[in-house]
């Protein structure tokens, strides 16, 4: 591992660098559009503001820059009688910058997420995932659960009069 990465949970001052990383991860049609880097970044400061109890983000940096993301959607489930504050945690947008792949960063960023879960007192941590990143989840301890199942939404009609 690169020894200058400090994981710690993300701030204010880092949305501009988080907005970028998100870019990177999941560039837009037009990628060299600043503008458009520009209103994404606020969007997701308002976004943060607006989430800022049910989501925890924890960013990995090296040398003043950030190279890492994992975010935590916290969300209360239904209460029961005996269990009224159901909160259950889904991890999303993990992502590490391709050249500081395969040196820790992913694994202490996803460490310091549960983490944060279990001193939230959430039991139950979920991870939606690509087939070729299950193995990396499942060596950090999460396993395949046999009753997840997904419902997508309908695509709408074609439209009749085009045929």
């Amino acid at each position: 591992m690169h020894p200058h990465v400090v994981v710690r949970t993300a701030e204010e001052r880092d949305i501009g660098e988080l907005a970028a990383l998100r870019w990177v991860w999941s560039p837009p049609a037009q990628p060299d559009d600043r503008e458009a880097l520009r209103d994404f970044t606020e969007w997701l400061a308002d976004w943060m503001t607006a989430h800022r109890d049910d989501v925890l983000c924890k960013i990995a940096v090296a040398d003043g820059r950030l190279i890492g993301m994992a975010w935590l959607a916290i969300y209360e489930r239904v209460p029961n009688p005996d269990d009224r504050r159901r909160r259950t945690g889904d991890v999303q947008s993990v992502f590490v910058l391709p050249r500081f792949r395969g040196r820790g960063v992913g694994r202490r960023l996803m460490s310091e997420l549960c983490a944060a879960a279990d001193d939230l007192g959430i039991p139950t941590v979920t991870v939606r995932s690509s087939a070729s990143a299950m193995p990396f989840y499942e060596r950090l301890g999460f396993t395949p659960s046999e009753f997840d199942v997904e419902r997508h939404r309908p695509a709408p009609p074609a439209d009749r009069r085009s045929r």
